[in-house]
């Protein structure tokens, strides 16, 4: 059977300690990886680069795109000024990012976006993001959880026609929650198809496109133990391999 290439989207670490200070490393958290090659792929990091066409290039020899966690979205990617409760950001990675999903889509390959991924996919779309969720006046729950990462502790709400119900088999699950941002404005071909008790959606997906799945959520870091976390990348490593095959 053949197993199918996943690109990563990488980040860069500044290292600090001697004798190799100030160097720059490319990485990813290696639960992606992890996940990936449990479910039967073959991961591949795709570094960060300013290259944008070596970014867009990449993708031609992969078979689905994994978007990966990390920095918030500069706000003036989506027209707002930056609030005070707004962290760190990175606006050469929002361009990288967006270069891989625009190379995705041409060529239609699966795409699975997890906490910042489904922020700049949904920028990338068009839409818009709460800077913290102080600013949603909805938002109740603790979203931001501190503590053992793979501990699920909230009920996030599932649309039971989608592809994420569909990968897990049920419409609720009680996830983990890692992030200080989510989606305000939903951007252009995306519905929202999962939401915590207070709202805050926890899930987006392209109903046009043949397999897109993103959740603000972190399954990578839950797969290990949870089986709902193993059956949404199995769904997502499958996809890719029939890609290849049609």
């Amino acid at each position: 059977m053949t197993k199918p290439c996943i690109g990563i989207s990488g980040s860069i670490l500044r290292t600090n300690e001697a004798p190799f200070a100030d160097v720059l490393r490319a990485f990813i958290n290696d639960d992606y990886a992890r996940s990936i090659e449990e479910a039967g792929g073959i991961p591949v990091i795709i570094p960060f680069t300013k290259n944008l066409e070596v970014a867009r290039e990449s993708l031609s020899r992969l078979d689905g795109l994994l978007l990966t966690g990390g920095h918030d979205v500069y706000p003036l990617h989506y027209g707002e000024e930056p609030l005070q409760g707004i962290e760190d950001v990175w606006p050469e990675r929002d361009q990288f990012d967006f270069a891989l999903l625009k190379a995705a889509e041409e060529k239609q390959i699966p795409i699975f976006c997890i906490c910042r991924g489904i922020q700049i996919l949904n920028v990338y779309r068009g839409g818009s993001l709460y800077q913290d969720l102080k600013y949603d006046e909805n938002c109740t729950i603790k979203h931001s959880q501190n503590q053992t990462p793979s501990l699920g502790t909230h009920t996030v709400d599932i649309e039971f026609e989608s592809k994420l119900a569909s990968a897990i088999g049920r419409s609720t699950w009680i996830t983990n929650s890692h992030h200080h941002q989510t989606v305000k404005h939903v951007g252009k071909g995306l519905q929202v198809v999962a939401r915590a008790k207070d709202g805050t959606v926890e899930a987006l997906e392209d109903s046009s496109y043949p397999w897109l799945v993103a959740c603000q959520f972190h399954p990578e870091m839950m797969s290990e133990n949870d089986e709902n976390a193993k059956r949404l990348f199995a769904a997502f490593v499958t996809a890719a391999r029939e890609n290849i095959t049609k």
